[in-house]
């Protein structure tokens, strides 16, 4: 070691806890490049199956409810019938509420994994950021129509490339039969009028229908442009 030598430089590099460095280790332990990998994009086979049964069960639990509120409108006022039949209908209100919290948890779950595959065959085909997917069905009033606006986007972007679309006739219906049942018969415990709660059962069932159809046809739309 020559007499201009440093301190450190008679230090062994063990002892400071390095290793000598060549060119391949230098590449090996450079900082991470932050990863440009976009979000998996799949449509959820299992979830959109569990969606469609949710929406079966809805259908059932409002024909069922429509029959038990048609059979107590023609039962005698105060008597043993009636009170069965009442009991009847308070009960399948029930389970049409507990129907419907469970439907929308599934379906906003399937419907946040929609989203993104819609962003990714049509990055500036959103008029609303991805929040709103969720977001907007717990805002009174603008649940309505804000949530129609998102999936209008979501159709347009799955729709085959040479026939971009923003709504259809299934989607339109289904939409404002949702609606109507929705102001005429809000899914709680407690009851309106008779009529007006039968009426909305039976937009309900329709809207359930019609619903299934809708989540098959936008999981079909989705497979075919993400496989092709």
């Amino acid at each position: 070691m020559t007499k201009g030598a440093s301190t450190l430089d008679r230090v062994p590099s063990a002892a400071l806890g390095c290793v000598p460095v060549n060119h391949d280790d230098t590449i090996a332990i450079s900082p991470p490049v932050p990863s440009t990998a976009r979000e998996p994009l799949f449509v959820p086979r299992a979830m959109t199956t569990v969606v469609m049964a949710a929406l079966g069960v809805c259908v059932l639990v409002n024909a069922a409810l429509l029959v038990a509120q048609l059979r107590f409108s023609r039962a005698v006022d105060g008597s043993y019938a009636a009170v069965q039949r009442e009991m009847w209908v308070g009960n399948l209100t029930g389970m049409r509420l507990l129907a419907f919290l469970v439907t929308g948890i599934v379906f906003l779950r399937w419907l946040w994994q929609i989203r993104v595959n819609a962003e990714a065959l049509a990055p500036r085909g959103h008029r609303m950021k991805r929040g709103w997917t969720t977001g907007a069905w717990l805002v009174p009033v603008a649940c309505f129509f804000l949530p129609k606006r998102i999936i209008n986007d979501i159709w347009a972007a799955s729709s085959p490339p040479d026939r971009p679309r923003r709504t259809d006739a299934l989607l339109t219906s289904w939409w404002l039969l949702f609606v109507a049942a929705q102001l005429l018969a809000f899914p709680s415990t407690s009851r309106g009028p008779l009529s007006t709660e039968m009426a909305g059962a039976a937009l309900y069932v329709l809207a359930g229908v019609l619903g299934i159809g809708v989540v098959r046809r936008l999981a079909a739309m989705q497979r075919a442009r993400l496989h092709g």
